[in-house]
This record gives C-alpha cells, structure tokens and sequence, in this order.
C-alpha cells in the first residue's frame, strides 16, 4: 500500500472524527496549518473574502457557484442562522445590498445543502427556508443550485425540490450518477424547470444501491451526460474527468448540438487546466466556491480524493502537524482515533 493511499485512508478517517476536528478547529497551530491547505479549496472564512476569490476567478472567464458550508444542521435557530447567511448572499449578489459585491459585479449563483438549513430538524423548516431563499433569488434574476447528500436523504430531497419547482423556475437540482436509481430520477427532473447539474457521487453508498468507481459508473455517467446534452435543458457537466470532458466535447461537435445550455463545472483548486481549456473551446463554465469556517470535513475530502500531488503539497504537512501536537499534548480526550490511524499519521 503507497504512502499516499494510506494518507488518504488516514484523511477520511479524520475527516469524520467529531472530536480531532473540534481539537482542529481550537487549536492555533493546528487551525492554521489547516486553514492553509484549505484556502486552495475554498473562497475563504467570511463572505468578503470568498467575493475577493470570485472576482479573480471571473476575471479567469468563470462564473463561480458561492456556498456557506455546513450540513445536517440540528438546530432550528442554526438552521435560521445559515439561511439568513445565504439570503445575504443572495440580496448582496442581486440588489447591490453590499457595495462591494455591486461594483464587482459577480457573474454567480448560490448552492446549497438543504439539510444546512433545516432538513434534518423537520422538511417543512427545509421547504420554508428554501422557499424564502428562491423567491429572494428569483427577484434578483439569480439562480439557486440544491446540492445532493447522503442516499438516505436522495429522495426527500427530490420531493422537496419538486414542491419548489411548482412555485420557482430558478431552483436547480444535483443528481449523482453512481446511484443505480438515478436514470429514473433524471427523466422525472428533466420535465421540471431549473438546471441540472450531473456530478459522480461522494459517498459511501452499498453497492446495491450505487456502482463503485470504475468502468460502469462512467459508463453510467456518460449515458445520462448524453442525454442531458441532447434534452437543450440548461445543465451543469460537473466532473474533473478528463476523458468525459473529452467526449462531451466530441459528442457535441459530432451530433452538431447547441451548446447554449451545457455547462462544465469543477471544484476551485483542482485540474484548473481542464476548465480553463473548456473555456477555451467556448462552453460556459463555473467554479463551486463554497466559503466559511466548517472547512475541516472540505479539506480532507479534497485531499483524500487527489492524491498524490496534493499529498505531497498539502495533505502530508497538515497530516504531519495534527500527528505530533497529538503526540506532544498526548490527548487522551481524542480517544475515538483508530491506533491504525495514528500510527499512520506518525510514520508520514
């Protein structure tokens, strides 16, 4: 096994350790080797910061997608914290509410997790929300892009999504091809209004209910691209992949489709090239910037999706730092961290 798949293993595992992240996050040191690495993934902590990153990267020729990370929200007076963030977003993007987002005049949209803003304290705090959020953007001329989670969650997002649509042509929706389920759930979204942006899939998921990486999730991934592509319904291509990207490219020159409505979409930080050269063949494409201080769980997922380079700049110093004020401190409050993980964050 390589160093750096064992890097990875070891960022997943802390990724979803409650208690390493909330020593991370309330530890100088610690939190700011991380809030290093994390600033190539994200537009930064506070809204000003992420507009500043949304400006360069439109004036790259990208449209950029702003979101205030968080999910699974538990609290309903959370959940209406964040909402109040995302209408600010929204107000500051489309009235000019903030001169300094007016003047720049970002070309975005607003993502967003509908669990971040209540979904999992009650669907109907979700919905109202939601619905409080679409109609802002609506009246701002702005879309809104509803992100996907877990599969235990897939279908009352739908559902959720379908009650939005009934009210709002600007709520967009993601659907993650690796779910064997999602063909179905592609030609029922594709008679609602909104855009609809096409990613892989991030979870664990059992594979009776999703592929695994690897030949049938890009054959299955390629399949609903196509489709999406010929349907002329506004969609995102959201994928680094550079062999779908090259044959979204020839399968658009090849059956002469308009290309008015495809749009290709990636993580800031991660194959700029690729994006950059979707650009340059003349397609539309975005950038998801989401910006805030819950980057903990970003960060390691981006750095154990990208190995090895990113490793070697990024993921092994963050790795190395949280291993030796462990050792150092010898914090016996993170008793939840595997032995296995330890040791591999030591022999880095």
């Amino acid at each position: 096994m390589s160093a750096e798949f064992e890097a990875a293993e070891a960022l997943r595992r802390v990724a979803l350790d409650e208690s390493l992240k909330a020593y991370v996050l309330q530890h100088p040191p610690l939190y700011q080797a991380g809030l290093q690495a994390a600033m190539r993934f994200i537009g930064g902590e506070t809204l000003d910061e992420c507009v500043q990153s949304a400006k360069d990267i439109n004036q790259q020729g990208h449209a950029v997608t702003i979101d205030f990370m968080g999910e699974s929200t538990r609290d309903e007076a959370m959940a209406a914290q964040a909402t109040q963030e995302f209408l600010e977003i929204i107000r500051a993007m489309a009235t000019g509410r903030s001169e300094t987002i007016a003047q720049q005049k970002l070309k975005a949209s607003v993502s967003l997790d509908l669990s971040h803003i209540g979904m999992v304290i009650e669907p109907e705090i979700a919905y109202e929300n939601a619905s409080l959020l679409a109609q802002s953007a609506k009246e701002g001329g702005l879309e809104m892009m509803i992100s996907m989670e877990g599969t235990d969650r897939t279908t009352l997002i739908l559902d959720i999504h379908q009650r939005l649509c009934e009210q709002f042509s600007n709520v967009g929706i993601t659907l993650q091809a690796y779910l064997h389920r999602t063909p179905t759930d592609l030609s029922v979204v594709l008679k609602r209004p909104g855009k609809i942006r096409l990613v892989k899939g991030a979870y664990d998921v059992d594979k009776e209910l999703a592929y695994a990486r690897g030949a049938e999730l890009d054959a299955a991934y390629r399949q609903m691209m196509e489709s999406l592509i010929e349907s002329d319904r506004p969609c995102s291509i959201a994928t680094h992949d550079a062999d779908m990207l090259s044959h979204a490219h020839q399968f658009i020159k090849a059956r002469q489709l308009p290309a008015r409505n495809v749009e290709f979409e990636m993580l800031k930080g991660v194959t700029v090239e690729r994006l950059d050269e979707m650009r340059q063949r003349g397609y539309s494409t975005r950038v998801y910037l989401p910006y805030g201080k819950e980057w903990h769980l970003y960060l390691c997922n981006r750095l154990a999706e990208h190995p090895p380079n990113l490793y070697r700049a990024l993921a092994k110093p963050f790795l190395r730092k949280i291993a030796d004020v462990i050792t150092k401190e010898n914090l016996n409050a993170i008793e939840s961290i595997p032995p296995n993980t330890l040791s591999t964050l030591q022999g880095l």
